[in-house]
């Protein structure tokens, strides 16, 4: 068996519904849910390359010991982590480390890190040199852990308070934030002011979706293509994108030629063309995809504007499942994002959901309902992604055609 901590990104609800939803592929239970973290237990180590196929994960951290939680934190971490134990973790020669510990309070991880930095003198002492990573943030980044070297020549040492016990570890992998923002920025067609689903999140939908390199996936509002730029390097081959504006079909095509060029080794047709998405001309096996959220806002719409806007939405929407419901078969995902908006301080989204849910998509549930217990989601079939105060927020979705 084989224990792995997975350190969340800032929107940790989402970041667990994309790893339940690859659990089944990696032969995986979970362990322990936090706001923070997520422990998780499979028969066999994790296939290489995993962090990079998860938009919602920082860091990969592989738990090599497990002590019984008792009321003394700092003793738990003092059982474990002696100066000899830390001299093991550490490469021969000049041993750089660091020290991120997750599920303690501001205290208790001062501690933990006062007791490392007494390790890195007393080996020190003994001739041993070493160096202490630190940071001005409560842990360490993903890129401070790439940029001090931690991964190559040093070890970042992670701790995770649990319900039961702290699981003490090292990291193993981190995201690689060049690759996501060469995917972002570093596309030669964009455009903002039309909105991006940024590929993170595109990435948490697909995994969300479950796609398969054999699906036959749809993306029928697809922008600049960036659901499919990222499908495409999650090892799907037959993707399709629609969009009604002709310059963002023209960005989206240039984009995948793009990809295919900075990555030659994948493999796939994509078909991209000015459609609209209420008639489908295929058959597909899974759709995701992030639609027209409508305009940008200023902060000076007026709270009749913004409810006009989620009724024209809320059409387009509706009217496109009428038409999917006449041609999708049972089995197919669809993973769909629809805007929340603020009106009189409340949040208002489309009012559509009993209708779709009538035309034979059944909502699933993107959260284990203890999942959402620990994180204080009260709503299991609807995550959102965004900062709390911004005019648009994201809302996640997820059906399945019966």
């Amino acid at each position: 068996m084989a224990d792995t901590l997975f350190v969340l990104g800032r929107e940790p609800a989402l970041s667990v519904a994309e790893i339940e939803a690859r659990l089944g592929g990696w032969q995986a239970t979970p362990l322990a849910v936090h706001p923070e973290v997520a422990l998780v237990r499979s028969s066999k180590n994790l296939p290489p390359g995993t962090v990079d196929r998860l938009g919602g994960t920082v860091k990969l951290a592989s738990v090599e010991e497990c002590v019984t939680k008792t009321g003394d934190f700092l003793a738990d971490v003092k059982r474990v982590c002696t100066a000899e134990w830390l001299q093991s973790q550490l490469p021969d020669g000049r041993g750089d480390f660091g020290v991120s510990v997750y599920g303690v309070s501001r205290a208790e991880r001062q501690a933990a890190q006062r007791h490392f930095f007494g390790l890195k003198k007393e080996l020190t002492a003994a001739g041993r040199p070493v160096r202490l990573v630190t940071s001005r943030e409560p842990q360490l980044s993903a890129v401070t852990v790439v940029r001090q070297g931690l991964l190559k020549r040093g070890r970042e040492i992670v701790i995770y308070r649990g319900q039961q016990y702290t699981a003490i570890g090292a990291t193993i992998a981190v995201q690689d934030y060049r690759a996501y923002s060469l995917r972002d920025y570093g596309r030669p067609a964009a455009d903002p002011k039309s909105g991006m689903v940024p590929p993170k999140l595109a990435q948490m939908m697909l995994n969300i979706a479950q796609v398969q390199p054999d699906d036959i996936l749809l993306d029928p509002f697809c922008c600049s293509g960036t659901i499919l730029q990222e499908a495409l390097l999650l090892g799907v081959r037959r993707l399709h994108g629609y969009d009604t504006n002709q310059r963002a079909v023209k960005n989206a095509q240039e984009n995948i030629r793009w990809l295919f060029k900075e990555f030659p080794h994948l493999q796939g047709s994509v078909d991209i063309i000015l459609q609209d998405a209420r008639h489908p001309t295929i058959r597909p096996t899974v759709i995701v995809t992030e639609p027209d959220l409508g305009p940008a806002l200023r902060g000076r719409e007026t709270p009749a504007f913004l409810s006009d806007q989620l009724r024209r939405l809320g059409r387009l929407y509706l009217e496109s499942f009428q038409q999917w419901a006449k041609t999708l078969s049972a089995g197919c995902r669809v993973v769909m994002i629809w805007p929340e908006f603020s009106i009189n301080g409340k949040p208002s989204r489309p009012n559509i959901a009993e209708a779709v849910a009538s035309l034979g998509f059944e909502p699933i549930p993107l959260l284990s309902s203890e999942t959402a217990r620990v994180l204080g989601v009260t709503d299991r079939f609807v995550l959102s992604y965004g900062r709390s105060d911004a005019r648009l927020r994201r809302q996640i979705r997820k059906w399945i055609k019966r």
